[in-house]
């Protein structure tokens, strides 16, 4: 397991906390296959985690448009800077197929990453939009 459910931090929104549950979930169901070697599941799953986290964070910036949140375009740009990342990292698995470079990125830059921009952008976010 990468990542407990517990050390995300809840929001004042429960809509945004099922996103980030699930995305919890496929986070760690993506680094159980690369630490398995399961190449063709963590495949499977890299291209779902993309998907998701092109989702999940425009999901959240429909609700800031539809709730006027004034920190929009710090958010945004926040999440555009990870959607570049997370492009990146699935662009290197399509060519190397290297579950390492996967888990590094995971474990120091995504996960850190979605830990501290829940407690921070998220939350502040939540508390905006309501519940």
């Amino acid at each position: 397991m990468l990542v407990d459910v517990k050390e995300i931090q809840k929001v004042s929104n429960m809509f945004m906390n099922a996103i980030h549950e699930d995305e919890i979930e496929l986070l760690n169901k993506l680094y159980d296959a690369l630490k398995e070697g399961d190449r063709e599941r963590a495949d499977s799953l890299m291209d779902e985690f993309l998907q998701d986290v092109e989702e999940h964070f425009s999901t959240e910036e429909a609700l800031m448009r539809e709730a006027e949140f004034f920190a929009y375009p710090m958010h945004k740009q926040e999440h555009d800077m990870m959607r570049k990342e997370v492009a990146r990292i699935h662009e290197r698995w399509k060519e190397s197929k290297d579950p390492q470079e996967v888990i590094k990125f995971l474990e120091e830059v995504f996960v850190p990453w979605l830990k501290l921009h829940v407690a921070t952008m998220d939350s502040v976010t939540a508390i905006h939009i309501g519940d």
